[in-house]
């Protein structure tokens, strides 16, 4: 992107904090931020939000390292883990909610969105697989917890493309910033 994503501005926000305020206008019970690189400004950045920080000190050695990293901070109670990426600030409430209800109602060992049957992002592991995804190769990441699950998968039919799209690349940050400013999203029982 050539500079530090997940503080650019979007929305008139940071992207890190808007990612964090659609999943705390969802039904997550909790979120669980995972850092890395220039991890004190993150925290800063979300010093008035309730989250738990936790920080992965392998984080050169890819997303991986990220997820095993937030599975660790996962409160005991909890029974799975909705793992959404930073770059897609586009994911509101509505959309985390329905992948959410999905999981809810069958349980499924991972449940993902789809937008006309591609898989997208983000994803709920059930923490039945706590074990496996301390243990998954760094290299290979969640693609071999989803290949090694392929029938215990529950598909959610998205009608936004917005699950398949991430920010990566410049162009794609000025594609976004061209958007209108989005409203702040609305905690679940608020009328």
């Amino acid at each position: 992107m050539g500079s530090f994503k997940q503080l650019l501005p979007i929305f008139g926000k940071s992207f890190v904090k808007c990612c964090v305020d659609n999943l705390l206008a969802s039904k997550a019970s909790e979120v669980v931020v995972v850092t890395g690189h220039q991890e004190s400004l993150i925290r800063e950045e979300l010093s008035h939000s309730p989250v738990k920080l936790a920080y992965n000190p392998d984080y050169r050695l890819g997303m991986a390292t990220s997820v095993k990293r937030g599975f660790e901070a996962i409160s005991p109670d909890c029974s799975a883990a909705l793992i959404a990426l930073v770059d897609q600030p586009r994911i509101g409430p509505d959309v985390l909610n329905r992948i959410i209800d999905a999981y809810e109602a069958e349980r499924a060992l991972i449940t993902i969105p789809t937008y006309h049957g591609r898989n997208g992002h983000p994803i709920v592991v059930d923490l039945r697989l706590r074990d496996e995804i301390a243990n998954m190769h760094v290299g290979l990441g969640l693609r071999q917890i989803v290949h090694a699950h392929e029938a215990d998968l529950k598909r959610v039919a998205i009608d936004s493309e917005e699950v398949l799209i991430d920010f990566d690349y410049p162009e794609d940050y000025r594609r976004i910033k061209d958007e209108r400013t989005r409203p702040e999203p609305s905690r679940p029982n608020e009328q």
